[in-house]
C-alpha cells in the first residue's frame, strides 16, 4: 500500500471556524481520559473548548470520486499528551447532521461521532453555530456565537503563547469501546490565522452530556479562522495492515 495513499487519506476543508474555550481544573479533566494520555496543560491550567465549523470539498481515499456535500460540525474537545510528550486533542463529542460522515469517522477512527441537526451562520458582523443531537445517545443541544468588530473579520491576528496552546494542534487520539491503548491521527493544514473576538456567548448541555458542569461564564478566550485545507492520515489500523502487507 503506497505511503501518499496513508499519509494523505482524507482531504476536506475547514470554513468559518470558532472556537470558544474555558478553563478547567485539571483533576476533573483528567479522571476523563485513558489511562495512556494525560490532561496538557498551559501554566498549569487545563482547557476545555466548544468549536464549530463548515466541512466542506471531504474526500476519502480511495473513494475520491464521491462527492460529499458541505455541512456544519460542532465538538467538545479538550488538550492532551501522550506519554512520550507528543501533544494534540481528546473529542468529548463530535455532533455533525452528515449521516455518513458520522458512520464512516466511528468505522474508521472510532471517534465518538453523533447524528445532531447541525447548523451555522456568517456574514461580516456574526458568526453563530446551532445543534440539536439526536442520535446515538446523551441528546444534547448548543447555540452559540460571537461578533465581529467595526473592522469584522480582517481585525488584526493576536499571537500568544495560550493561542498556540489552544489552536495549533496536528493530532488526535481515539479509544474503541474494547481496546486496551489509545490510537493516534495526525491532521495536516498551515497555521491558523485566527483573530480573538471579544463578544461571544454558549448555552446548552455538550458539557453536561460528558459529565462536566455547564460554563457559568463567557468564555475566556474566543477565536475566529476564515478556514484553511486539511489532510488526515489513514486510520492506525490501516497502517497495521499495510505494514503486514510489506512484510509477506
Amino acid at each position: 500500500m503506497p505511503a501518499q495513499f496513508l499519509h494523505s487519506f482524507m482531504s476536506q476543508r475547514w470554513e468559518d471556524l470558532l472556537l470558544l474555550h474555558w478553563p478547567i481544573d485539571q483533576e476533573i479533566v483528567r479522571d476523563t481520559l485513558p489511562d495512556d494520555l494525560d490532561v496538557d496543560l498551559f501554566n498549569g491550567q487545563a482547557w476545555l473548548s466548544v468549536v464549530g465549523f463548515k466541512l466542506s470539498g471531504l474526500r476519502i481515499s480511495p473513494i475520491r470520486w464521491v462527492h460529499w456535500p458541505a455541512f456544519w460540525e460542532i465538538n467538545l474537545r479538550t488538550y492532551v499528551r501522550d506519554r512520550k510528550g507528543n501533544r494534540g486533542i481528546w473529542f468529548y463529542s463530535l455532533d455533525s447532521s452528515d449521516r455518513f460522515a458520522v458512520a464512516g469517522a466511528r468505522m474508521l477512527y472510532g471517534l465518538p461521532y453523533n447524528l445532531a441537526r447541525t447548523d451555522g451562520y456568517s456574514d461580516s458582523k456574526r458568526i453563530s453555530f446551532l445543534s440539536d443531537r439526536r442520535f446515538p445517545h446523551e441528546k444534547a443541544k448548543a447555540d452559540f456565537w460571537a461578533t465581529f468588530t467595526s473592522s469584522g473579520k480582517k481585525a488584526l491576528s493576536i499571537e500568544s503563547g495560550l493561542d498556540r496552546f489552544l489552536l495549533e494542534r496536528y493530532c488526535f487520539w481515539s479509544r474503541r469501546k474494547f481496546s486496551d491503548h489509545s490510537d493516534s491521527s495526525q491532521v495536516k493544514h498551515r497555521p491558523y490565522d485566527a483573530i480573538r473576538i471579544t463578544e461571544s456567548n454558549y448555552s446548552g448541555q455538550l458539557f453536561q452530556s460528558q459529565g462536566f458542569s455547564e460554563p457559568t461564564e463567557k468564555p475566556t478566550v474566543c477565536h475566529y479562522c476564515k478556514g484553511f485545507d486539511v489532510q488526515a492520515t489513514a486510520p492506525p489500523w490501516l497502517f497495521s495492515i499495510a505494514g503486514q502487507a510489506n512484510q509477506r
